[in-house]
């Protein structure tokens, strides 16, 4: 592991760190811990706050997809140039909902759309 890996991996333990601490410090407001909380509240704390970072990371790497998408794409059925769009949908994953951002294009020629960044013939 290279030291720029070895500095991301350090920072995203100190990061995952304070988001517990966080999470704690919330608990203890709404007082779960002024009994004895059943180990499954705790858990599902957990469990909600990992999902809210999937949801994140799932957004930021779709942006990054499209991101990295040219201008213009050619239609996958007569290869004409045509330009790309950047458009945003809600869809529902494993980890709840998240904001897709993806690319979009149409032909004018084929009178078809389809999607650059899918991959395949990215047909819709």
């Amino acid at each position: 592991m290279d030291a720029r890996q070895q500095a991301r991996s350090s920072r995203k333990q100190e990061l995952l760190l304070e988001l517990s601490e966080l999470m704690i410090e919330e608990q203890v407001e709404e007082g779960v811990f002024l009994g004895t909380p059943h180990f499954s509240v705790i858990e599902l704390a957990a469990i909600k706050l990992g999902n809210d970072l999937s949801r994140k990371v799932q957004e930021r790497g779709a942006r990054e997809v499209a991101a990295s998408c040219e201008s213009h794409a050619p239609c996958p059925t007569c290869q004409s140039p045509c330009p790309v769009e950047f458009t945003d949908r809600k869809v529902t994953g494993v980890s709840g909902p998240i904001n897709l951002t993806e690319t979009k294009s149409h032909c004018r020629k084929c009178r078809r759309s389809f999607f650059p960044s899918a991959g395949g013939d990215g047909t819709e």
